[in-house]
């Protein structure tokens, strides 16, 4: 499917018509991946394990109807274990705390619906990103540092009390003293997990990895007779789960600190968990379809409500699932609809099968999970953004596993402030501001003063929203002493939202900062002995390309679960069948639009090096340029091995003859001049060639694209 399409995918009850295969199989696909899941969050949330399967019906069956998304997917979620399990221990442990955190999830759940309503979705802006991962790295570790251990066969009665760092230090313990049996199918588990990703058979990639863990976890514990072999914990209990659906929870401890602890701690992060992943999932959608976030707050915020007055989990947009949704190709909300139905049949007709899923394996998930959320990988990209952000990173996780979440996030927050302070942020910036705004006919220009961070965003955001579409608008930082890198991407989501509705931006001002990394979105902060080069304008006129049981009934769910693949595989073919018709003209739409993203990469990245022409941006892009060029011939090569109409070749010849001088008269050049560190040179390459040579180009190009666009709709239309 191209992920240029003019024509939105409909809504309600017409979009459930047009979309109903996509989404129903998305929605089953979904369904076998949040069963396990939600029952392995909420036993670590020390809730009874359906209740995270509540969590999800509720997410699927009432929120899809109100959410302000589509694509993502509503349910219970890992990072908020800890709060949850937290939650419940310092209010009482056991059915008691259960019910009191209840209490805490209603109360928090109708302030989020009021901070929906009063539009505060942009308050996660005043949160800083590496705080932010920091958060969700240790709620990774401490996912970890609880479940190795059940993974292991051992019992979870002998870990209470113990925070994460007892817990890490007991896993030599576990392994010594670990139950065989359950450790294998733990282990199996895991390696099922972290191995299906590597796995390249398109068959096989289409299949959640958790429905393979069943596939071999269920029978084998059946086969070993895990029901009279080995001790209650290592089975799921789900008991009468429809009679304790009810009204659950208890408001008496509101007079204490710890409820309104928790209280703020879970409307703090899950609002702000839910938002990002929104926020993320936005980027994913073959549509680029945007959300609205109050309202998707206010929806969460309602179907937490929901959740917690029948005994369930507090719920948000959870990114692993909504991301599995648009991979599987969910459309519309009904995907999530479906994802909740399912659910529903799944605890309607077949409890006592759930109940021979071993612990381990739901332990094996929650590990991958914390492994997702704080693997090296991420250590290491937040390093490449800056130190600084490193340094708030790891602050943050080691706070929040010393402490707990509140005094972890707010660790990284404070941590954020001194750097910031540091690195020259004015005092009277930090929270408020500053700039200066003029407008004439059609054109904006806004200078920014002192510090564009994290803790004063939300007002530049507001100065961003007065600017009308479809005017050029000027951004001037020569009067700026610090820039950080929320900031900066939040300037990346600016440009590629304002260019695509038909405006120009123009960036100047940064020829005096030093960035903190070569990162395309690193910080900057001006360098005190920086002699800044004759002023070069940015021009972007593209996007800036800077988650009782029987053996009939096992018999039944082993049977659908193998079935599953050929259902799959049917499936695929026959959409296959369907999309042939389109293929011929999907490819050479997708191809044109692939050359234009990669001639506007190459004039970011020839504009970014002449701002910050230091050696290592240098190496770096314009071997990045020089990728680039190869791509576009390649690319070009298969383009032009299409059937293409006489006037679709006639304009892929002038294309072609115009996209070669600017190549050879304008890019190798100032590639040249820039690797023989001639910056001047280079500048005057950019004004007398670049410029006017990249105009028919770009003519020809979004000519290609609107011709290919119409050409696709046309025959889409025609079947």
């Amino acid at each position: 499917m191209s992920s240029i399409q003019s024509s939105f995918p409909k809504e309600g009850i017409a979009g459930l018509k047009e979309n109903f295969r996509f989404d129903f199989i998305s929605g089953f696909l979904v369904f076998l991946l949040a069963l396990p899941l939600s029952l392995g969050i909420a036993k670590a949330s020390e809730f009874p394990p359906a209740m995270g399967v509540l969590t999800a019906m509720i997410g699927g069956l009432f929120v899809s109807f109100f959410a302000g998304s589509r694509l993502t997917i509503k349910g219970p979620a890992a990072g908020l274990i800890t709060i949850c399990a937290g939650c419940v221990t310092e209010l009482g442990g056991g059915p008691e705390g259960w019910h009191l955190a209840l209490g805490v999830i209603v109360v928090a759940s109708w302030i989020q619906i009021i901070l929906g309503f009063l539009k505060a979705g942009s308050l996660s802006d005043f949160i800083p990103h590496s705080a932010v991962h920091g958060m969700l790295a240790a709620i990774g570790i401490i996912i970890f540092s609880k479940q190795i251990h059940i993974l292991l066969g051992i019992d979870p009665s002998t870990l209470k009390g113990l925070d994460p760092i007892g817990l890490l230090e007991r896993i030599p313990d576990s392994v010594m003293h670990a139950n065989q049996p359950i450790a294998i199918i733990g282990m199996i588990s895991l390696i099922i997990l972290f191995g299906m990703p590597k796995i390249k058979i398109n068959f096989l990639k289409k299949i959640p990895a958790p429905m393979i863990v069943l596939l071999i976890a269920i029978p084998a514990a059946f086969m070993l007779d895990f029901n009279t072999t080995q001790p209650a914990h290592a089975l799921v209990h789900i008991g009468n789960f429809w009679a304790s659906v009810g009204y659950n929870p208890d408001f008496s401890a509101i007079t204490t600190f710890v409820f309104w602890k928790y209280v703020f701690m879970l409307l703090a992060v899950g609002s702000l968990e839910s938002l990002l992943t929104v926020k993320a999932v936005d980027g994913l959608d073959p549509w680029k379809r945007q959300s609205d976030f109050n309202k998707d707050l206010a929806a969460v915020g309602a179907g937490n409500v929901v959740s917690g007055l029948l005994g369930g989990l507090p719920m948000i947009s959870e990114v692993a699932r909504s991301s599995a949704n648009v991979r599987f190709g969910g459309r519309t909300v009904w995907a999530n609809f479906f994802h909740g139905f399912f659910l529903l049949v799944a605890m309607l007709l077949m409890i006592p099968v759930i109940e021979m899923i071993p612990n381990a394996a739901l332990a094996a998930m929650l590990i991958f999970v914390g492994y997702v959320l704080a693997s090296p990988s991420l250590f290491y990209k937040t390093y490449k953004i800056g130190s600084e952000q490193l340094v708030v990173f790891l602050i943050t996780i080691a706070a929040t596993i010393a402490t707990d979440l509140l005094i972890g996030i707010a660790s990284g927050i404070v941590a954020k402030f001194i750097i910031h302070i540091v690195n020259g942020a004015p005092l009277r910036s930090m929270f408020k501001a500053r700039y200066t705004l003029k407008e004439k006919e059609d054109e904006y220009n806004l200078t920014i003063q002192g510090a564009a961070i994290f803790s004063n965003l939300m007002g530049f955001k507001n100065a961003f929203n007065q600017l009308k579409t479809g005017k050029k608008v000027e951004l001037d930082f020569s009067k700026a002493k610090l820039v950080d890198h929320s900031f900066m991407e939040f300037l990346k989501h600016f440009e590629e939202d304002y260019t695509h509705t038909g405006g120009t931006v123009i960036v100047k001002g940064f020829d005096r900062f030093q960035p903190f990394s070569n990162h395309p979105l690193a910080g900057r902060k001006v360098s005190k002995g920086y002699e800044p080069l004759e002023e070069e304008l940015t021009h972007i006129r593209g996007p800036l390309i800077v988650n009782g049981f029987g053996r009939v009934q096992l018999a039944l769910l082993f049977g659908m679960l193998c079935a599953l693949p050929l259902l799959i595989v049917g499936m695929s073919k026959t959409e296959q069948g369907l999309k042939v018709a389109q293929q011929d003209r999907t490819i050479p739409l997708e191809q044109v639009a692939h050359i234009e993203v990669l001639l506007l990469e190459n004039r970011l990245a020839v504009a970014s090096t002449l701002v910050t022409p230091t050696p290592e941006v240098i190496s770096h892009n314009t071997a990045q340029v020089e990728e680039n060029i190869a791509e576009i011939e390649q690319t070009w090569k298969a383009y032009m091995a299409n059937h293409l109409t006489p006037a679709e070749r006639t304009l892929a010849e002038k294309f072609a003859a115009n996209r070669n001088r600017f190549i050879n008269e304008g890019l190798k050049p100032v590639l040249i001049a820039l690797r023989t560190d001639d910056v001047k040179e280079a500048n005057n390459i950019v004004v007398r060639k670049i410029r006017p040579l990249y105009q028919p180009v770009e003519k020809d190009i979004h000519a290609l694209v609107k011709l290919q666009q119409a050409d696709f709709l046309a025959h889409r239309n025609a079947k």
